[in-house]
């Protein structure tokens, strides 16, 4: 993020609107802005991210004339958030705060103890932008055992731990390292 504090650090409110253009993955592109192929009308977004649509004129126009902007905004896509969706597929979902300081040891000794597991790992994410805490997010198409989320918790590096399951006995692993959201949806087959 250094590219956005050094163009946008006398700019608090253009700097607000670029760091929720990266967030959603919102490009810029021939002075209008996008959302994958969707174009995103201006009034919308300035309205979303809390500016005036003045502000959203002028950072377009900023980022248009600045080669090393317009090159990154350009490139921006929307990502698929698996993680949110997963457990109404049956699926589990392991996310992971990390220390800032190990992230990378931790991220290793996760992915080893997962990977001895039974099932398919659907996806794994690792998201360690500046400035915020390290989070691994694993999506796989069996539950982890019990066994296997202790191993995890004593991994160094791992501050804390979120289950997202079907399963509704996981309920029982709750304590104060972990926390377990269950998917009530699958119980009534709503889906």
């Amino acid at each position: 993020m250094l590219l956005i504090e050094e163009y946008f650090k006398c700019y608090p409110a253009r700097k607000k609107l670029v760091e929720a253009l990266i967030r959603y993955g919102i490009s810029v592109r021939n002075g209008r802005t996008y959302c994958g192929d969707i174009e995103i009308p201006i009034s919308e977004l300035a309205r979303v991210v809390g500016v005036n649509r003045k502000i959203v004129y002028h950072t377009i126009e900023m980022i248009q004339h600045q080669n090393a902007l317009r090159l990154l905004f350009e490139k921006l896509q929307p990502e698929l958030k698996i993680e949110e969706i997963a457990p109404m597929m049956n699926w589990e979902v392991l996310e992971v705060e990390l220390d800032e300081k190990l992230h990378k040891k931790a991220v290793a000794g996760i992915l080893g103890v997962v990977s001895k597991e039974k099932g398919k790992l659907i996806s794994v994410h690792l998201c360690n932008l500046y400035g915020e805490i390290p989070r691994l997010s694993i999506v796989l198409d069996t539950p982890l055992r019990s066994e296997t989320l202790v191993r995890i918790r004593n991994i160094p590096g791992v501050k804390k731990m979120l289950l997202r399951t079907p399963e509704k006995d996981k309920l029982k692993l709750v304590c104060t390292f972990c926390e377990v959201e269950y998917c009530p949806r699958k119980d009534g087959d709503n889906v």
